[in-house]
C-alpha cells in the first residue's frame, strides 16, 4: 500500500459542504468502483506474442503455430472452467481477438484517504488566521525527519484559493531546500522526504523544490480531470493552473492510499 498527496480544486462553497463535494468529485476515481461490464483486451492481446508464449511454455496452450483466438478462448475456458459470465472467461470478439469482460473500475485511483502523518502541507495568507473557510486537521506527534514544514506557522490542508499562500509556500520550499542543500555537502545526511533527489547542484535543487512546493503527487481539476504524471511538464501545467484559479475557488490537499 502506498500513499501519496492529491490537490483536489471545487467549485466556491461554504466550508461545511467540503466534505461531500470531495466525496463527490473523488469517487469516479476509487478503485472499488463497479462498472458496467467492458471489453477488456489486455490479458488477451491477440499482439501480445509473450502471453501466448507464456501459457504454451506453461503447458496451459500447444505448443504449435497457427492457434487462432477461437481455440484459444475453447483451450483456456476448458482448463479453468469458466462458463460465459464467469470473471475469468474468456471471450473472442466479431474480429477473432480474444478479451475478457471487467467491472472493475478502470480510472481507479485510491482505495482510502487517510491524514498524513507529516503535518498539514499547504500554507494560508497571515491574514487569513482563524477564518473558518480554512480546513485544519488536527496532527498528532510529527516526525521531525518527515515534515518539512515543521515549525513554520500559517499551515493549513486547504481553503478557497484566495486565502491560500502558494508564493509562500514555494518560497519557504525553495529556503529549505537551501539550507538541507547546505548541510549535506557540508558532510551530512542526505535529503530525505522530498518528492525528488537532491543532487550536487544547488540551484536545480532550489528549483525543483520550488516546482514541487505546491502541487501534490496528482492533481484532480475542477472539471473532473486527474493527472498524476510527476514529470516536468505536469509540475508546469498544475501549478500555472492551480495560479490561475478563482480566488474563490476550493483547493484542498488530501492523502490517499492506493
Amino acid at each position: 500500500m502506498s500513499k501519496y498527496d492529491l490537490l483536489v480544486v471545487l467549485p466556491p462553497m461554504p466550508p461545511q459542504e467540503y466534505g461531500t463535494a470531495l466525496a463527490a468529485a473523488l469517487a469516479p476515481y476509487h478503485s472499488e468502483l463497479e462498472v458496467p461490464p467492458y471489453r477488456d483486451y489486455e490479458p488477451a492481446d491477440p499482439n501480445s506474442v509473450y502471453w501466448v508464449r507464456v501459457n504454451k511454455e506453461r503447458g496451459v496452450l500447444p505448443d504449435r503455430d497457427g492457434l487462432g483466438w477461437s481455440e484459444i478462448a475453447d483451450l483456456m475456458n476448458s482448463r479453468t472452467g469458466s462458463a460465459p459470465g464467469d470473471g475469468g472467461h474468456l471471450y473472442v470478439d466479431e474480429a477473432g481477438h480474444g478479451y475478457h469482460l471487467r467491472t472493475f473500475n478502470p480510472r481507479g485511483r485510491w482505495d482510502g484517504l487517510s491524514l498524513r502523518i507529516e503535518g498539514p502541507r499547504l500554507l494560508h495568507r497571515p491574514d487569513a488566521a482563524g477564518d473558518p473557510r480554512l480546513e485544519k486537521h488536527a496532527y498528532g506527534d510529527v516526525p521531525r525527519d518527515r515534515d518539512l514544514l515543521r515549525g513554520l506557522p500559517d499551515r493549513c490542508d486547504g481553503g478557497p484559493r484566495g486565502l491560500l499562500d502558494f508564493e509562500a509556500l514555494r518560497a519557504a520550499h525553495e529556503r529549505l531546500a537551501g539550507e538541507r542543500h547546505d548541510a549535506w555537502t557540508a558532510g551530512g545526511d542526505a535529503p530525505s522526504a522530498w518528492p525528488f533527489p537532491f543532487t550536487a547542484d544547488r540551484a536545480e535543487n532550489l528549483a525543483r523544490a520550488r516546482a514541487n512546493a505546491v502541487p501534490g503527487y496528482a492533481l484532480l481539476r475542477l472539471d473532473g480531470s486527474w493527472t498524476d504524471r510527476r514529470d516536468d511538464d505536469y509540475l508546469r501545467e498544475a501549478n500555472a493552473h492551480l495560479d490561475a484559479l478563482d480566488p474563490e475557488s476550493v483547493v484542498l490537499d488530501v492523502c490517499c492510499h492506493c
